[in-house]
């Protein structure tokens, strides 16, 4: 019974340490009292990991407002100042002399002003093809499995924060019942020693009722340096500040029910996260496809225009537009259509059937999950049938065995019962106590682990 006791302070521990990170302040507050539905509040309030997972999902949302950015034109505007490295030009020309209109070329020496050229630039691109549509579209199915992994997530943190909280009372139980049996124990002890003062009893009888009472103290003690480090790694789990003294408001009683399997199967199955997930995945990758088909075997239409305006020398007046000259700029309109792409063996046509089979392989991820969902159902089904059918037996055996304890008290008072088997008695009692509250954890932890399998609230 102690390695369940055990086991159980190594979930909470567990779920302590791994479970998401949580925000804290500089400064203690005064003790808290929490509920688990309070912890959940808080948790999901200031956990550290949903925040990051805040803010992917904030990003994903942001593309997919505005995915239709990509029928925006790219536009590009340049500037550039030009010296050329000729020292003279050429000019030629008609010119009227005595012989009459001749035709005449002259070297002219270039001074440094006239190297010198401003050149202004303006294009404005845009790209068409029809796998644009599905890129869009892939991009809003992105947002919404980000929409899932958040719920997701938040559902993990719940779950956890709460077997941790119900783990830390199981352990407050425990410490409690062991008190009360070191109360009566420190008790007995009382009375023996009386007895023996008056020679009712012999010194073995005391020297058992002494370390009784000094074996239990260790115990005890360490259970509560425990439960403290629970408590501290739960404050923190929720979001609480470092060495905020907690109290837990709650009880181990779950509402025992009966559950029927194909009925949760019929009503429930596919409803799944995990399941979701690797849905909107395979809807994604099915888009992926699309794109790459229509990339491959529809055209692309490019719109282009330019300006280029120049001023040569770059002194004269910039103010004037017959100054400037554009004679690079121009508008064009191009198809293009890759014929190597259409090639089944090319890069691209391997890059097509990489992603069917892609496709292939999440569909059968996705009958695995929905497979091994079904077991795990009725998996958790059954186990909650037999932990029901414990409980009922071990609080049985907890009205048993304090009517054996009380039995056995009387007859220790009276002289017919040893001191041993009093202890032995007492020990069943602790054990089946114990047993039951252990035994009602589990069922709530695997009722938790239906929930989420179900994603439904079972109460």
């Amino acid at each position: 019974m102690k390695k369940r006791i055990s086991k159980i302070a190594g979930i909470v521990s567990f779920f302590a340490i791994f479970a998401m990170g949580a925000t804290y302040g500089a400064e203690p507050p005064a003790p808290k009292t929490v509920t688990v539905d309070e912890a959940v509040q808080l948790a999901l309030q200031n956990n550290i990991s949903l925040e990051s997972s805040a803010i992917d999902l904030r990003m994903k949302k942001r593309g997919a407002d505005r995915s239709w950015n990509v029928l925006i034109p790219t536009v590009q505007a340049t500037g550039t100042a030009a010296r050329t490295n000729m020292d003279s030009v050429t000019v030629s020309g008609l010119v009227s002399g005595p012989s009459g209109i001749q035709y005449v070329s002259m070297e002219t020496d270039l001074d440094e002003n006239q190297r010198w050229s401003a050149i202004g630039g303006l294009s404005a691109t845009l790209n068409l093809n029809a796998a644009l549509v599905e890129g869009i579209r892939a991009t809003r199915k992105n947002y919404e499995a980000g929409k899932i992994t958040w719920e997701q997530a938040k559902q993990e943190t719940e779950l956890n924060v709460k077997k941790a909280f119900y783990g830390l009372l199981v352990q407050e139980e425990s410490l409690k019942i062991s008190k009360d049996k070191l109360a009566t124990s420190e008790e007995r002890l009382r009375q023996t020693r009386a007895n023996y003062k008056n020679g009712i009893v012999p010194e073995l009888t005391l020297l058992q009722a002494q370390l009784s009472v000094e074996t239990q103290k260790p115990t005890i003690k360490e259970a509560e340096t425990s439960i403290d480090y629970g408590k501290n790694q739960f404050a923190f789990l929720i979001g609480l500040p470092v060495g905020t003294k907690i109290k837990l408001d709650g009880s181990i009683d779950p509402a025992i029910a009966d559950f029927d399997a194909d009925s949760l199967v019929e009503k429930h199955l596919g409803n799944s996260y995990a399941l979701q997930l690797l849905q909107a995945q395979g809807q994604m990758q099915d888009i992926q496809v699309r794109a790459l088909k229509l990339q491959t075997f529809t055209p692309s239409l490019s719109l282009s225009k330019s300006w280029s305006p120049t001023i040569s020398p770059i002194d004269e007046d910039w103010s004037d537009r017959d100054n400037w000259t554009d004679s690079s700029g121009a508008f064009s309109i191009t198809l293009a259509f890759n014929l190597t792409n259409i090639l089944p063996f090319s890069a691209n046509g391997s890059s097509i059937a990489d992603a069917e089979d892609s496709a292939k392989k999440i569909n059968l991820a996705i009958e695995m999950t929905r497979l091994n969902e079904e077991i795990e159902i009725r998996n958790l089904v059954e186990k909650l049938a037999t932990s029901k059918d414990s409980i009922a037996a071990m609080e049985l055996n907890v009205t048993i065995a304090q009517k054996a304890y009380q039995l056995s008290e009387q007859g220790y008072k009276a002289g017919t019962i040893e001191y041993l088997d009093l202890k032995d008695a007492e020990n069943s009692l602790l054990s089946a106590r114990i047993g039951v509250l252990s035994e009602k954890y589990n069922y709530l932890s695997m009722l938790l682990d239906l929930e989420k399998s179900l994603n439904a609230k079972l109460y």
